[in-house]
């Protein structure tokens, strides 16, 4: 008994040593994060349209109205774009690098932030394993190496909920904190629109209505901070709606913001959605949910407590009812379930027991071991199926989470507990660190369509580009590889007059819409190359041989 209690009070003042944490959390993230950050091309969807915006912003020197193929883009504020676009400064031009390089380094601050709030809720320990747990989950590495607003809106809504709640515990300095967070909410508005402000919003509220202290916090302290929201946020908006008209702002506020929760016409699902998604979202630390959900409830931190569930319940409803929904929407939630599970860890490998340990620890890791080791064994069988031309790469990769699965099941029934942490910490970043290098340089041949536009280019020359048949949001990276303004067309009869014109002029199409027009029309259509981008073909057509 002796011997425990040295080895966690050791433990403890390790883990919550500032400098060691955070070198270790930083260093962690840019192994996760920036390994080989640049070694792919732009992916549909999403990927190439962000770094053509942004490209087009150097190009023109307009950074007010987002801009995609010359044309005003209504979908997103531009604070992604315009950090994109300041990293790309010093190159010259948007590179593969640049443009994923703002979602790596907030993706490395929302770790960060995670410590910084667990340590302010808990202390150190738990702080930096709820930031390690974030750190290591699959959904939140993927983002963080992806061309997309999510992780710097997930990162600003973290660091917006850190600022309110050192501010709460802080009166002394609650100004202070409280205007540093009216600063992210800003910021976040100009991510990712009204968002940034329902999401902390809705976690505050229910928080301080649990409390019974919603009074004490609609202070004049508040009136300071919607100041300083308006002073961040009102200049863009002022100048987009005079610059690009009524009807951009209306675009930009209504449909691609009220419409996607309310209406959406896109990535539409049911409200049970999250249920069965979530899982998935935070695998594998989602099987020791209940175990961290019934600690939870068992300890005598209730301000922690309501903090924690009012942030989940506020957005996972919030979620839930929304018409759309994608598994990646939930990014600003992971931080919250990351620290409820990190409490967790803390109380297990400090060995602070207040239930079963065998129920609370060894059942779900032989639970995550089967998982494992069933999808090793499996998995190459259903990707043979499905997709006979990935084999090589899913029987290594299969081969590799079978022995995770086992090294797990061993160390769960034989190890001590710190080495079972360790075991699933090491085993993630051994899984990712070969996603992110040899399985996506492999996954690139196929999903690239950066050598299809190199070619097409080179026949095309000076000729006019059209583009048919490909979904809006996945043009982005045919207009990024071949440098081209191009005429987008939505209708066989746009490209049977533009295919009748007395010039050459050529058309990147998709092969069920190529197919579709060779049966409706007599326009004559001379294929001069085709290539696969992803599970579909793409053909460069022209009206002469």
């Amino acid at each position: 008994m002796k011997q425990r209690t040295t080895d966690a009070a050791i433990l403890d003042d390790f883990f919550t040593a500032d400098r060691s944490s955070v070198a270790l959390l930083i260093l962690l993230s840019l192994l996760l994060f920036f390994l080989n950050l640049g070694g792919r091309d732009l992916w549909a969807p999403d990927e190439g349209e962000y770094a053509q915006i942004s490209q087009e912003m150097l190009e023109s020197g307009d950074w007010t109205i987002p801009r995609m193929n010359a044309l005003p883009w209504a979908q997103k504020p531009p604070l992604f774009n315009w950090a994109i676009a300041t990293l790309s400064l010093l190159p010259g031009r948007v590179t593969e690098l640049t443009a994923r390089l703002p979602s790596a380094l907030m993706g490395m601050v929302g770790v960060l932030a995670t410590y910084w709030l667990g340590k302010t809720l808990y202390g150190g320990s738990t702080g930096l394993f709820s930031a390690l747990i974030l750190a290591t989950s699959p959904l939140y590495i993927h983002q963080a190496r992806w061309v997309q607003v999510d992780m710097l809106m997930a990162g600003l809504v973290t660091l917006t909920l850190s600022s309110f709640y050192l501010g709460y515990i802080h009166p002394t300095r609650r100004l202070r904190y409280y205007l540093l967070g009216s600063l992210f909410i800003g910021l976040g508005t100009l991510t990712k629109g009204p968002l940034a402000v329902v999401l902390p919003g809705l976690t505050l509220l229910t928080f301080t209505v649990l409390k019974g202290e919603l009074k004490e916090f609609l202070t004049r302290k508040l009136f300071l901070c919607l100041l300083l929201f308006l002073a961040v946020t009102c200049p863009w908006y002022i100048a987009v709606y005079f610059k690009g008209g009524p009807d951009f702002a209306r675009e930009l506020l209504l449909k691609h913001n009220l419409g996607m929760f309310f209406d959406t016409w896109s990535h539409k699902q049911p409200f049970y959605y999250y249920l069965w998604n979530l899982p998935w979202t935070f695998f594998p630390w989602i099987v020791f949910l209940p175990s961290a959900l019934a600690h939870l409830f068992s300890t005598g931190e209730r301000q922690q407590r309501l903090f924690l569930l009012s942030w989940f319940i506020g957005m996972f409803c919030f979620f839930s009812l929304s018409q759309a929904k994608q598994g990646k929407y939930l990014l600003p939630l992971l931080p919250c379930l990351a620290l409820i599970v990190g409490r967790f860890w803390e109380s297990v490998l400090l060995e602070k027991d207040v239930f079963s340990y065998k129920k609370g620890l060894v059942i779900p890791m032989a639970f995550l071991a089967g998982v494992l080791i069933l999808g090793g064994g499996a998995g190459p069988w259903f990707i043979h199926k499905r997709y006979p031309e990935f084999l090589n790469l899913s029987i290594p990769l299969g081969t590799f989470l079978a022995l995770c699965g086992g090294s797990i099941l061993l160390t769960s029934l034989y190890g001590r507990r710190r080495t079972i942490f360790v075991t699933l910490i090491v085993m993630l970043v051994l899984v990712m660190t070969y996603s992110s290098t040899f399985l996506q340089s492999e996954l690139n041949h196929y999903k690239s369509a950066k050598p299809f536009c190199q070619e097409a280019v080179r026949i095309i020359k000076g000729g006019e580009l059209g583009i048919y048949g490909i979904y809006y949001h996945k043009i982005g990276p045919y207009l990024f590889y071949t440098k081209k303004r191009v005429k987008t067309f939505y209708d066989q009869d746009s490209v049977v007059k533009f295919f009748n014109s007395e010039d050459k002029v050529f058309c990147i199409m998709g092969d069920i819409s190529l197919e579709s027009l060779k049966k409706s029309h007599t326009v004559p259509t001379y294929t001069l190359l085709s290539a696969a981008v992803g599970h579909r073909s793409v053909h460069l057509v022209s009206n002469r041989p």
